[in-house]
């Protein structure tokens, strides 16, 4: 969440757009999504924004929300079944 913040407060990004996983990669908050975007509750929040990711944990969906923003989780990615 810190680095979501200071992303937003360095106009890196734009908090009234959706923010996707590719918008975080572009923004140069993460290397890569690799398997998808955790959002975890580390720092504060202060802007609401809507974000989309892989996952995230209630502390982090609370966060968001209590700043009045909202989380949207994508379907993770399916495993493959090595036994087959």
């Amino acid at each position: 969440l810190s680095s979501l913040q200071n992303a937003i407060d360095n106009k890196r990004i734009d908090a009234k757009a959706e923010i996707t996983e590719d918008a975080l990669v572009a923004a140069g908050i993460l290397r890569r999504k690799k398997d998808g975007v955790r959002l975890l509750a580390r720092g504060e929040l202060k802007t609401k924004v809507s974000i989309t990711v892989t996952g995230a944990s209630a502390a982090a969906v609370a966060a968001v929300e209590k700043a009045g923003g909202k989380v949207t989780l994508l379907n993770p990615p399916a495993a493959e079944n090595a036994a087959a």
